[in-house]
């Protein structure tokens, strides 16, 4: 079975017309029941013109008909919550009375706190932290503007459930009901600038009311094609009547007999009614006008659509002469009248390029989905798409450049950002290698702006442009210092981890120009605690390991406890924790001459002290051990520049996610890699400073987890909302754009990439296949004699 995309837009010019059969009936059947009340035969009009005026006369005369006849929506919901005082602007409608209502927005959008706005200028008492998955706002309260102008249109011709019609991404409730004696004007069929709403009536009439309209629009349409629909006329030479209605027009003059389009004997609802699934959510859209509603039609139930000619009734077939990726082109033809028309399941791009192909690349690249193994479940699938050349041509051609491009734009409105808030920059600093080891190809050098948390600048390295891949890491630092001083920006803090090579470059080429280097406390730790359990596994010093998380916690609080960072007092404070361990809480350190903790009795003591350092007790061995750990000189001078404010750990975060659009498990070129590294650095930036998810009480959320680094302890970590992907919407929107613009710009930007990227490893001297064969059998023979 092959499958393929449909777009909406496309899937609406083929649906079924006035003449298609009916009940069972052929179309000769039909085309003989329409003679006897059609004039006598005329040659056919195919001019496309014709059919393209008939077609719209007929949709303004359906749409005439739906405002007059369908159901709008002016509803109240039940209660947002009760009160006493019952005043006039209470709401007293709801889903019970047949009204529509509207959940409150996600806590994370802007449109939630205009909406608890709106609720507070009549409830003062009202507060974010009162909204419930229960809370709702009627229909009544907001303004025609507010729902999607597509869903309006299709509600009132008749395609649409009223209870299906959604309200804008940032749609805000601004009317305030009023008791009054008149009967207000439906918010949704007040027009473009109606604010009126429904008065409070009681809940009879509003009943009746329904009912009555509900009576006058329970009418099915028959769907028309606007470019093949024929009429049918009886015998009198009455013109069609005008679209435009009159306000006093009663109900039986509204239905035009001869519009067959709608067919009033036929009751207008869906398959699955309303009231089989009331609690059914509608599947949201993005809200992006450039990417339309996608479906996937069997090519069977496609091929059903065009075996009946839309202007005889006559049997047609339809024939498939073009297929593209998930482009396709059928043909259908009429031998009986001569009708011939074509149509195809998606726009073209600036000619000759599907849009559905393009826009397919850039779903697969901008996601970060590996672009083999999502071609081949589409192909598993049956799904036609496109080819993995395609997709790579279309990457390097168009998906490449439009990252970039976004990414430049991006980084320049950081740099101003950071400029107007002034400043030296305080930048956490570390590189990331493709692979585990020392035989790496690529190294990423990533910097980010600790007081914005945001990426500032992102390097790539491949291991072909340095020594070897532990040179990368430098390679990448080097060139994002020269790229913030070409930009006109100072260095104030750099934080790293302990490479000796960056240690040496800052302190000879950053620390005159007056950057502080220091180090992350977290790389500091780590190492120290791999030193504490290989020590912790010698004879008589099993007491280390009980003492290790505390060490290592004494370690956190001797950079946190001295806000000035000044290098004498981390180390007295450090050195301390020798005397601590054994029980002496008096140093002999000028800066730090006591311990701060209060006597520690009872309860406060969950470990042993450490016997003395001396040769006959049996704890002397692990103080002993202990302090040629701790009292290294190298350590103790990295102790000295021990971060006491900033930390690495966002960089840690990004490199994490990393692994999410460049594993490690897959090679990729060296523009391949460049990209995904931009669209990680789009995906941290705008989700880097997510808030904390809350229940609906507006209580923080936790969750309690294992990482495998505590060994079977826990840790509680605060659940963050979800995600936000608006930056591959705009990239999409961007690759759109950019290719109807002009193609070859952006081919042009491609090749100003390929050429600035350095050359592939694989450039040496290659050797013929018939060589490189006749030497591999020959060095074999030997072992099947």
């Amino acid at each position: 079975m092959s499958l393929w995309l449909a777009d909406h837009t496309a899937v609406q010019s083929i649906t079924p017309t006035a003449g298609q059969p009916r009940n069972g009936s052929t179309g000769r059947q039909n085309a003989e029941e329409m003679q006897r009340f059609s004039p006598p035969p005329s040659k056919p009009e195919t001019d496309p013109d014709s059919f393209k005026r008939m077609g719209a006369l007929i949709l303004s005369k359906r749409i005439a008909y739906a405002d007059k006849t369908t159901l709008s929506f002016a509803t109240n919901p039940p209660p947002l919550h009760s009160s006493p005082n019952r005043g006039s602007y209470r709401c007293t409608n709801s889903c019970l009375t047949e009204h529509r209502v509207h959940h409150f927005p996600s806590r994370k959008s802007k449109a939630f706190r205009l909406w608890v706005r709106f609720v507070q200028v009549k409830r003062a008492d009202f507060t974010a932290a009162s909204v419930t998955v229960h809370s709702v706002i009627c229909s009544a309260h907001f303004t025609p503007e507010s729902y999607r102008q597509g869903d309006l249109l299709e509600s009132q011709m008749g395609f649409r459930s009223k209870d299906h019609v959604r309200l804008i991404a940032d749609a805000v409730p601004a009317v305030h009901l009023m008791v009054s004696s008149s009967k207000p004007k439906d918010p949704l069929e007040t027009g473009a600038g109606g604010t009126g709403g429904p008065s409070a009536t009681t809940a009879s009439a509003s009943r009746n009311a329904l009912h009555r309209k509900l009576s006058l629009s329970r009418v099915k349409p028959e769907l028309v094609s606007v470019g093949t629909q024929t009429e049918r006329f009886e015998r009198q030479s009455t013109p069609l009547p005008s679209p435009v209605q009159s306000e006093d027009e009663s109900f039986p003059d509204v239905t035009d007999r001869f519009d067959l389009s709608w067919a009033p004997d036929k009751e207008m609802c869906s398959e699955s009614s309303d009231e089989d699934n009331p609690e059914e959510p509608m599947q949201e859209s993005l809200n992006d006008s450039n990417v339309a509603d996608k479906f996937i039609v069997c090519l069977s139930e496609l091929m059903c659509l065009f075996t009946v000619c839309s202007v005889c009734c006559g049997e047609t077939q339809g024939q498939i002469v073009y297929q593209e990726g998930t482009y396709i082109k059928i043909k259908q033809a009429c031998t009986a009248c001569g009708y011939r028309r074509f149509w195809q399941n998606q726009n073209m791009l600036h000619r000759n390029m599907p849009a559905c192909n393009l826009l397919l690349s850039g779903a697969i690249h901008f996601s970060g989905c590996m672009a083999t193994q999502t071609i081949r479940m589409l192909k598993l699938f049956g799904l036609q798409c496109i080819s993995a050349s395609t997709f790579f041509r279309h990457q390097r051609r168009y998906t490449i450049p439009t990252i970039v491009q976004t990414w430049q734009d991006q980084q320049r409105r950081i740099i101003t950002e950071l400029k107007e808030i002034g400043g030296g920059l305080i930048l956490s600093g570390d590189c990331r290698s493709d692979s585990p080891g020392h035989c790496a190809k690529y190294g990423t050098y990533s910097l980010i702006e600790d007081r914005i948390n945001k990426v500032l600048d992102l390097q790539l390295v491949q291991s072909s442009e340095v020594p070897n891949s532990t040179w990368c890491e430098i390679e990448g630092l080097k060139r994002s210092v020269r790229f913030l001083k070409d930009q006109g920006m100072q260095v104030s803090a750099l934080i790293t981890d302990r490479n000796r090579q960056v240690a040496k470059w800052v302190r000879e080429e950053l620390r005159p120009e007056g950057t502080s280097h220091f180090y992350d406390i977290w790389h500091v730790g780590k190492s120290l605690q791999k030193s504490i359990d290989a020590a912790a596994k010698e004879k008589d010093c099993e007491d280390l390991k009980l003492w290790k998380p505390a060490i290592v916690n004494h370690l956190y609080w001797t950079a946190a406890s001295t806000p000035n960072g000044d290098p004498d007092v981390m180390e007295a404070k450090w050195q301390s924790m020798l005397n601590h361990v054994q029980d002496v809480h008096e140093h002999s350190y000028p800066s730090f001459p006591r311990c701060e903790h209060p006597p520690l009795e009872g309860e406060a003591r969950d470990k042993q002290w450490l016997e003395p350092g001396t040769t006959v007790y049996r704890g002397s061995t692990a103080a002993i051990k202990l302090e040629s750990l701790t009292s290294k000189k190298t350590l103790l001078k990295d102790i000295r520049q021990l971060s006491p404010d900033h930390q690495t750990f966002s960089l840690e975060a990004f490199h994490s996610l990393i692994l999410h659009f460049a594993p490690k498990h897959t090679g990729f070129s060296f523009l391949g890699m460049y990209s995904r590294l931009l669209l990680a650095v789009l995906h941290f930036n705008e989700n880097g400073d997510r808030d904390v998810s809350r229940t609906n009480s507006g209580e923080a959320r936790y969750a309690v987890r294992y990482p495998r680094f505590r060994k079977g302890g826990w840790v509680v970590r605060p659940i963050k909302e979800k995600p936000s992907y608006e930056y591959a919407s705009a990239l999409m929107v961007s690759l759109r754009e950019a290719y109807m613009r002009s193609p070859q710009s952006l081919q042009e930007d491609s090749n100003i990439l390929s050429s600035a990227a350095p050359a592939p490893l694989s450039t040496h001297h290659k050797i013929a296949k018939d060589e490189a064969v006749g030497e591999y059998l020959q060095r074999h023979s030997r072992f099947k004699q």
